[in-house]
């Protein structure tokens, strides 16, 4: 069975986060949510395990079946494992797995299992559970699935809190029928809104007596932010007969603290025994609560794991410093948020909020270290959280006035690099949450810079590198000219119009450096010829010219153990082969000659004929030129030939070529692709 089609991790998380918001119990979760996952996964077997004691894990709920499955319905896991499925590690992994050291008998593969995904549930410090996935065939294309460590957070989250729920309602049953529903608010209103009775669980909810809260209007304590949409719906209650409502809204207790109250309402005006509108309450307070924290606690996840995405994506500081900053201020909602690196004593902007950039301009993108509560972070290595400002004299306005600040250090290769800071014109605008959150993303982005930070010294040892070489060779070349003096500064000639020609018949760009250190290096074989037969003046005896024709062979020789010039020996070793085949050394013929040495052959005779030698002075253009023409499918590529013809005829009378090397690549005269 195949995965079709694939799932990518943003789906994937997408799909089993809405899957597991909509059940409502921990039993659902557990059932329902291993067989989504394990029908979104397409696995064959799934088991899932809850924590009985610290490393006692107990299955309680599957997903397929084995004859076997009965070695694995309790799980003893070491404690360093637990640690690390609490921290949000995942494995995907072929069976049998190579790390596995394990009993035999407990081996996945007597499942028939190929390929397995396990990960934990979690929530906070506390590892409620596992899932194993069984595939019974290799699946190394879920691999790639970053996002069960969020998933397994989520859940585990989700599985804590129905569980809370669950004892929760177990209690508040106990007490109901113990205190006879002491703890809810039982209230009964005439239609302009005033208490007519009031239940016994008014001094716990409220603080006020029940007999002090009678021919007193109920909205009296109302929280004033939802007092407009209680008015709303108690007219509206009033105005259908017989007509029913719910609501959930705050009420200010007498001691200024809020409480969530959940409220079902009823119109009982026409009833006689009534003659009311009933409203019974709870107290929601800790509900409320908890589904704000778990809305949080996903709203952070979900940063986490777009902070992880967009960061894999930036290549420079700038970039993940722009990319941190907006999705703090996006997903997190905090008006002020800036990201500075410390550059000696200065902690030097790199990324700020549309906000605070024109107050952070005017100051020139800069703070001193010694200075803020950034500063602070800075010189301490610790995350600082102060809910009020005015309190706390480091503080070093910027612009805007801010009550709240929570300011982290980032640290790459494990030193302070910069800080990470938000603010808020709010009075304790953050929380123990936010810190952890913060400080998250600002470890996550440490990493990211460490990653770009290496890579730009690689790039910057690699181009020094690169720069030495080229500097190296072409020292080579000059050290032959000065050898043979006759031909001084041919090499450094040759080397650009070959180059230039290459560009011109479509050699692609990458190829272009072998092709440049090649013609650089076309004469080294020539370390090797004695300088009697090298210099001498007159014409070679048929000895001295066999010892000359092995230069080539010389080359290679030379140039190969070299790993960065292997790609660059096709002109040493082949620029004296012929396109009719009666060249040197290996008398090859036609294609069977590498491009780079064909176009090198043609520069190369072109550039000797047009200057003085001792034995002969330099050739005229058009004399050359006929040459050229002569050789063409002999000597010469017919191919390359024209090419170089043309060029020529471009350059005008007489033929300037160096004037037109300006013009490549891409230049007039260029042709745009392939061979001429």
């Amino acid at each position: 069975m195949t995965l079709t089609p694939p799932l990518d991790s943003e789906s994937l998380l997408l799909n089993v986060t809405r899957r597991l918001l909509t059940l409502g119990s921990a039993g659902d979760l557990c059932r329902e949510g291993l067989r989504f996952m394990a029908r979104e996964l397409n696995a064959d077997v799934g088991m899932l395990h809850l924590a009985v004691n610290d490393t006692e894990f107990r299955l309680v709920e599957q997903v397929g079946d084995h004859p076997l499955l009965h070695r694995h319905r309790l799980q003893i896991m070491e404690p360093g494992w637990v640690a690390l499925l609490t921290a949000g590690t995942w494995i995907s992994s072929p069976v049998p797995s190579p790390d596995w050291t394990g009993p035999d008998e407990r081996s996945y593969v007597h499942l028939g299992a190929r390929h397995l995904v396990n990960f934990g549930l979690f929530s906070g410090p506390r590892l409620i559970g596992t899932v194993n996935l069984l595939f019974n065939r290799p699946r190394a294309d879920l691999n790639g699935l970053r996002v069960l460590g969020t998933i397994g957070a989520l859940w585990g989250t989700l599985l804590e809190r129905l569980e809370t729920e669950t004892a929760l309602r177990t209690r508040e049953a106990m007490l109901r029928t113990v205190t006879d529903q002491g703890t809810d608010l039982v209230t009964v209103l005439r239609p302009d809104g005033t208490v007519v009775y009031q239940s016994r669980g008014v001094p716990a909810l409220l603080g006020r007596s029940a007999e002090g809260m009678l021919g007193r209007s109920v909205l009296e304590g109302i929280h004033p932010d939802d007092l407009a949409c209680v008015s709303r719906c108690l007219a509206a209650l009033v105005a259908t007969p017989g007509g029913a409502d719910s609501l959930t809204f705050r009420v200010v207790h007498r001691e200024g603290r809020v409480v969530w109250l959940e409220s079902h309402a009823r119109n009982l005006l026409d009833e006689p025994a009534v003659g009311g509108l009933v409203v019974h309450s709870r107290d929601v307070t800790a509900q409320v609560a908890a589904k704000r924290s778990l809305e949080r606690r996903v709203q952070e996840l979900t940063l986490m794991h777009a902070t992880s995405l967009q960061l894999q994506e930036a290549r420079t500081v700038e970039e993940i410093a722009s990319r941190v900053v907006r999705l703090i201020e996006v997903r997190l909602g905090h008006p002020f948020v800036w990201l500075a690196e410390q550059v000696g004593d200065e902690l030097l902007m790199r990324a700020c909020d549309l906000n605070r950039e024109e107050a952070l301009r005017s100051r020139g993108h800069s703070l001193p270290v010694s200075e803020g509560l950034c500063g602070a972070a800075v010189r301490g290595g610790v995350t600082l959280l102060v809910g009020d400002m005015s309190q706390d004299e480091r503080y070093a306005p910027i612009g805007h006035e801010v009550r709240s600040e929570l300011v982290t250090p980032i640290r790459v290769a494990g030193r302070v690099w910069g800080v990470l800071n938000v603010e808020s014109p709010a009075l304790n605008a953050f929380d123990e949450d936010d810190r952890q959150a913060l400080e998250t993303v600002a470890a996550q982005t440490g990493a990211a810079l460490a990653n770009v930070l290496l890579l730009a010294d690689l790039r910057d040892s690699r181009d020094a590198l690169s720069g030495a070489y080229e500097r190296t060779i072409e020292g080579w070349a000059r050290a032959l000219d000065f050898r043979d003096r006759e031909t001084e500064g041919h090499s450094q000639r040759v080397t650009e119009l070959t180059v230039a020609l290459a560009r011109r018949m479509g050699v692609p760009e990458a190829e272009l450096v072998h092709v440049r250190r090649g013609a650089l290096l076309h004469d080294i074989g020539k370390m090797g010829i004695p300088d009697s037969i090298l210099l001498k003046p007159g014409q070679l005896d048929a000895h001295e010219w066999q010892v000359m024709q092995r230069h080539p062979d010389m080359a290679r020789e030379l140039l190969e153990p070299i790993e960065f010039l292997r790609p660059a020996l096709d002109i040493p070793h082949a620029h004296h082969e012929k396109w009719s085949g009666g060249g040197y050394p290996r008398g090859l013929k036609g294609e069977e000659i590498p491009l780079a040495a064909r176009i090198f052959a043609v520069i190369d005779v072109w550039d000797a004929l047009r200057h003085d030698r001792p034995y002969r002075p330099a050739w005229d253009e058009a004399r050359a030129r006929a040459l050229i023409e002569e050789e063409s499918g002999v000597h010469f590529d017919p191919q390359v030939a024209r090419a170089f013809l043309s060029w020529l005829a471009e350059a005008g009378e007489p033929a300037d070529l160096n004037a037109l090397l300006v013009v490549t690549p891409g230049g007039p005269g260029a042709p745009e692709g392939g061979l001429a």
